[in-house]
């Protein structure tokens, strides 16, 4: 009877542990008024969370598309650091393939 409380003890010490810790440092909830298209995670260690995937950088992209009346931001999680305002534009309203072959890897989190 006292092996099994105690077993019983150290398992329940050893799951509280892991319940108070969390690397999440803010979540950006999906929300269309804002223009977040996902629910998305700031992790304490400069890594960016969705969907289960860990990405290395946040991107802040502005500009104008052709023929727009107002600028068009984009937040992408990637982790190449090179993607530009015309690479994200393109990989949405480009017909072509290869258009979209430069966002692999990377996931547009706001839009406006």
């Amino acid at each position: 009877m006292m092996k099994k409380m105690l077993i019983s003890i150290g398992l329940l010490a050893v799951l509280l542990t892991g319940c108070g810790k969390t690397d999440i440092v803010k979540t950006y909830e999906k929300s269309e008024n804002a223009g977040i298209t996902a629910t998305y995670y700031e992790i304490d260690n400069g890594t960016w969370k969705c969907d289960g995937v860990t990405y290395q950088f946040r991107l802040e992209l502005r500009g104008r598309m052709p023929n727009a009346e107002s600028d068009s931001y984009y937040a992408v999680l990637t982790d190449n650091k090179n993607l530009t305002f015309e690479d994200v534009s393109k990989s949405l309203y480009g017909s072509l393939l290869e258009d979209s072959k430069i966002m692999e890897g990377s996931i547009i989190v706001e839009m406006r």
